[in-house]
């Protein structure tokens, strides 16, 4: 099989050749579905650089990408990467790998990570320091899980509910604690929290008049939706709070017309994997981060 890797003028273009490839696991292709919807519906870029103004660089400029299979036509795989993020990977043969970062490398002069299926990713990653030099560091395996019906927790005090306005600030305290708290970088911003409250997908659990946990829904795909930045202040945690507001806001999605519900874990985190699988999550893939370290003697 002599695999290609096709670039696509944008998100667009990408998914009408991707479509059917990402939705045959829609579960696990939740991210790239998602974000290359996002993509499409955002509002159209500044115009380009006039006369005598630099103009914008290929490192700032996204990937959505597929890997085909150059004698048949078939997709076995796709690229995405929306700087300065990480690459994101769906499955694809392994042997992919070094068409995926010679692509990758002519595209970009360095990439901080790449995050998809174990083999696939470290492949990808592996192959870009034989062209790049510097190391691989291994980081976060994550859990995609999947939800079709829940099992409700019974005796958390308290109610789910819409966060509002007045709490766009804890919103993002708490974004930065779960940012710690994970490892995960870019923490959600002002902004960022006003458009999941402006989209419905911001929750809160509230006790004794106070917001005690957060979550947000977002990341809807055909049948699916994403359950992420599930957070309780460590002053609050151990009360059931987390578990509650994520089976009652799956719950909400479900009666809102979503097929499934899919989130991420920390595999390294039992607490977490053992809470969402008593509310009727499913672990559907292992995926796992690849830091690339640049070669600090060049």
């Amino acid at each position: 099989m002599a695999l290609v890797v096709h670039d696509h003028d944008g998100a667009e273009a990408f998914l009408a050749r991707a479509r059917t490839f990402l939705l045959a696991d829609e579960d696990r292709n939740n991210l790239v579905l998602s974000l290359s919807a996002a993509r499409v519906n955002a509002p159209a870029p500044a115009p380009a650089a006039g006369a005598g103004e630099r103009p914008p660089s290929t490192e700032d400029e996204p990937v959505f990408a597929t890997v085909e299979d150059g004698e048949t036509g078939r997709l076995v795989g796709c690229v995405l990467r929306t700087p300065p993020h990480k690459v994101l990977l769906t499955s694809m043969p392994t042997a992919a790998a070094r068409p995926v970062a010679h692509f990758l490398a002519g595209r970009y002069r360095s990439i901080p990570a790449v995050l998809g299926p174990v083999d696939e990713a470290r492949a990808v990653a592996e192959a870009w320091t034989d062209l790049r030099a510097g190391a691989v560091r291994p980081g976060m395996e994550q859990g995609i899980y999947r939800l079709d019906r829940v099992d409700r927790p019974a005796g958390v005090p308290g109610f789910m509910r819409l966060s509002t306005v007045a709490e766009i600030d804890l919103a993002v305290r708490w974004g930065e604690g779960f940012s710690r708290d994970t490892g995960i970088p870019f923490p959600p911003d002002a902004s960022s929290v006003a458009r999941w409250l402006d989209a419905g997908g911001l929750h809160v659990w509230e006790d004794e008049g106070r917001a005690t946990s957060i979550a947000v829904a977002r990341g809807r795909t055909r049948r699916g939706v994403r359950i992420g930045y599930v957070y309780t202040p460590p002053e609050q945690r151990g009360r059931g709070y987390a578990t509650a507001l994520v089976a009652d806001l799956s719950q909400k999605m479900l009666d809102e017309g979503c097929g499934f519900c899919v989130l991420y874990t920390d595999l390294s985190n039992p607490t977490s994997n053992a809470i969402y699988r008593r509310i009727g999550y499913r672990l559907v893939e292992t995926v796992q981060d690849f830091e690339l370290l640049p070669n600090l003697g060049t």
